[in-house]
């Protein structure tokens, strides 16, 4: 079943003029709410790296995972790594029958059905909504910081950068994909090159005490808490997951989304596992474990200053800057496409789901969103005085919504093909072994994430139960507007995940 007037851009045939020029006639991707773009797998596999903003990850959780897992810290992102790879077999297997950019939504409605897939979809908002709260507040901080203590600027308070943050990535939203690809692939390219410099420059020189092998055994990390520095490092590969919002904007979806998305697990986790070890080097095996515990936050700066030199330092703190605002320029487009979907769907007001006729991305839910991150922030200034603090709870809690994201994802994709029996040429490897083994070790990673949820989050206990409350209320919700639908208004219901009516 369709409803495509819904979502079918306003006025005739021949759209208004924008910006003084004539669009294009409307089209009939137009009319079904079908997003636009030429992005390949190089450009997509970027604009999701962004998400997980890889500068951002060295500089603070990674001496987390060193401070859980010791020296065996680099080991713990190979795990995680391998897990995650495991994932991907799965949801890709699953998205080439899937013409649908719901992504997590269109998954797990797909093979668990359409109350839990809008429970899932809604508790993605609230991830997504979540993390970029939290990085518009970091953002306003290392902003501040870069521009009164590196460049000598004036004195400003950080929600001035945050709100200019929100502007330049509300513009770069209303527009095609492929603009904010380009500068997402510029930004990302910067972050690669200044960690890629301080790799080769300890592995040439050898760091404090040579080119150990140890961090790479198993001791060295069962020696730690094996548990707590898996769960910061899987935490540090959020955003691969969101390739398949971005599949109507691709050049060819059924090969440019499962190579973006296994491209994104190897390469930031490639990234990550160098990274890692070469900071140990930095300071040496015996020591870096009590350098993260002493000094995370300047952990890596120092040593890029130490082994790179003076600009290395400041060089670090302008990319971190850019590098949340990249994660939340990536951000800002998953989010709209998340809404787009809904709109689509009619699951939330259609006007979601209206694409622009010149630029084809999802205007109105780009514009929705920069309106939320407003007034989200405006908020903040206002009423919370511990960034640093809201900043690890509101990441933490996201961090945990999308754990049970993927791990309800694992689930859809065996349902998913037990169900479709007609469906041929599935290994047994891309249909059920891959997907377990991922939901073993996810299964894993969730229950730690629950039973140290304090520790994810940074907070009190009070503030940790109050998340939960949350977060389940939130997914909870999804499902009970799916119930209502499926009661009073069954065109609605029949179009969640734009699957077929039960």
């Amino acid at each position: 079943m369709s409803d495509q007037s819904a979502v079918t851009a306003p006025g005739p045939k021949r759209a208004r003029a924008v910006d003084g020029k004539p669009s294009r006639p409307a089209t009939a991707e137009q009319a079904e709410g079908k997003l636009r773009g030429r992005i390949g797998v190089l450009e997509l596999t970027l604009t999701v790296l962004a998400f997980s903003a890889p500068m951002v990850v060295v500089t603070g959780p990674t001496p987390f995972v060193i401070i859980f897992g010791g020296v065996g810290a680099p080991l713990a992102f190979v795990l995680a790594m391998v897990v995650l790879l495991f994932f991907t077999v799965g949801c890709t297997a699953m998205s080439r029958y899937l013409p649908n950019p719901g992504a997590f939504y269109a998954y797990i409605t797909a093979g668990l059905g359409k109350m839990t897939g809008l429970g899932s979809s809604f508790l993605a908002l609230f991830v997504y909504l979540a993390f970029a709260v939290s990085t518009y507040a970091f953002f306003g901080v290392v902003a501040k910081g870069l521009v009164e203590g590196v460049l000598h600027g004036p004195v400003l308070a950080w929600y001035v950068y945050a709100l200019a943050g929100i502007a330049a990535t509300g513009v770069l939203g209303y527009f095609r994909i492929d603009l904010s690809a380009k500068v997402l692939s510029a930004v990302m390219a910067c972050e690669v090159l200044l960690v890629g410099a301080f790799d080769a420059k300890i592995l040439w020189t050898g760091g404090a005490d040579g080119r150990s092998l140890t961090p790479f055994a198993w001791n060295s990390l069962t020696s730690g808490s094996v548990g707590l520095a898996m769960l910061f490092a899987v935490m540090c590969f959020v955003g691969f997951e969101a390739t398949a919002v971005f599949r109507d904007e691709t050049k060819d979806p059924q090969r440019t989304v499962p190579r973006a998305t296994y491209l994104s697990v190897a390469t930031i986790g490639v990234f990550y596992v160098i990274a890692a070890w070469c900071l140990i080097l930095a300071y040496g095996t015996d020591r870096a474990p009590a350098e993260a515990k002493a000094n995370f936050v300047t952990m890596f700066s120092s040593a890029a200053h130490s082994y790179l030199g003076a600009w290395a330092s400041d060089a670090v703190t302008v990319l971190v800057v850019t590098s949340a605002f990249a994660a939340l320029l990536a951000g800002q487009n998953i989010l709209a496409r998340y809404c787009h979907s809904l709109g689509v769907d009619r699951a939330l007001p259609s006007g979601l789901g209206r694409v622009h006729p010149r630029h084809g991305s999802p205007y109105v839910s780009s514009i929705t969103v920069t309106a939320v991150m407003l007034i989200a922030t405006v908020i903040t200034a206002f009423s919370v005085s511990d960034l640093a603090g809201a900043y690890g709870s509101l990441a933490g809690a996201a961090a945990f919504g999308v754990m049970v994201l993927m791990f309800l994802t694992n689930l859809a994709v065996v349902f998913y093909f037990r169900k479709q029996r007609h469906i041929t040429g599935v290994s047994a490897w891309h249909r059920l072994i891959a997907p377990l083994l991922s939901g073993v070790g996810l299964g894993a990673v969730l229950w730690l994430s629950l039973t140290n949820f304090t520790t994810m989050t940074g907070g009190s206990t009070a503030s940790a139960v109050a998340l939960q409350v949350v977060i389940w209320a939130v997914f909870l919700g999804g499902v009970a507007l799916a119930a209502l639908y499926r009661v009073k208004r069954r065109d609605v219901y029949a179009r969640i995940g734009r699957q077929q009516a039960e």
